[in-house]
């Protein structure tokens, strides 16, 4: 396979994943395709980042600036969708009936700031396939040739700087207060396993499992990050004005349910990352690549 066969797949099979949610998500009655669309572009734009050296920023630049719009307004969406999901099954607990009508009034609030940012998605939609976005997108044609490298070397090289920017973050591992940091680790692990799956028509299952566990790292960080986004959003609505004493309950009782939650899910990450150690993944994942 050459080199502009193989990005063409690359990018084409990403844009048909997000055509394929395009109605639904328009239409705003199915989450679970706003999220299929909003990890089909975050696939999208991280393979576009892999490009950056074997594209003109002519062409680039607008492609990204076009994607990010997008994820910025699905993303928000998709947070709110998170938030009442767990709202859901906090309410299913047993020790959440003596809250169920503050928590009922929280639930009541995400569902309004939900409809009003479907308009802008629909709106950004619309754009989108004005620009011709994507058609644009599918267009593009990378060459390698300009860099003097094979694509095998280019294949590696995108690795080992993957990885970088995952370790880069290591530090921050064992420490449950750094958000922003354990944030970005959590990032660079998403765009590491995406690299690694791009390149499965290069190497098959070679790494495989790479992926698998970039994704486990992903989630497990993620999971800490959903809570950090619950606990900044209780302490917004705990400062705002005019609550009732239902309200302001609810608030408290969501706070422990978090906070313990976070722990618990922050434990399960730092065992899940000295798992990964201990068996030398990431050194072996960069030997592979050098």
């Amino acid at each position: 396979m050459d080199d502009q066969e193989f990005f063409k797949t690359i990018i084409s099979g990403h844009v048909k994943a997000v055509e394929k949610e395009w109605a639904a998500v328009r239409k705003g009655t199915d989450m679970e395709a706003l999220h299929r669309m909003r990890v089909a572009l975050r696939r999208l734009k991280s393979a576009l980042a892999d490009l950056r050296d074997v594209l003109s920023r002519r062409e680039l630049d607008p492609a990204l600036n076009g994607i990010k719009a997008l994820l910025s307004l699905l993303g928000y969406a998709r947070d709110i969708d998170t938030k009442a999901g767990f709202l859901d099954a906090v309410a299913s607990f047993d020790r959440s009936k003596p809250y169920a009508k503050g928590i009922g009034e929280i639930a009541e609030e995400l569902h309004e700031d939900r409809a009003e940012v479907q308009p802008k998605i629909m709106k950004a939609l619309d754009r989108a396939k004005r620009e011709q976005l994507f058609r644009r997108i599918s267009k593009l044609k990378p060459l390698l040739a300009e860099g003097d490298i094979t694509l095998d070397e280019w294949a590696r090289n995108r690795i080992t700087v993957r990885l970088e920017k995952m370790l880069r973050w290591e530090p921050y591992v064992k420490k449950p207060r750094r958000e922003r940091e354990l944030h970005e680790m959590r990032i660079a692990a998403k765009n590491l396993r995406y690299t690694i799956e791009n390149l499965s028509g290069l190497y098959g299952k070679k790494l495989t499992r790479y992926a698998e566990e970039a994704m486990k790292v992903q989630r497990s960080l993620g999971e800490v990050h959903n809570y950090d986004v619950w606990l900044k959003l209780l302490d917004v609505l705990r400062e705002s004005a005019g609550r009732g004493n239902r309200f302001c309950e609810a608030l408290r009782f969501l706070r422990k349910e978090c906070e313990q939650a976070r722990t618990a899910a922050f434990g399960e990450f730092v065992a899940l990352w000295a798992e990964l150690k201990a068996r030398k993944l990431w050194l072996k994942l960069d030997q592979f690549s050098s």
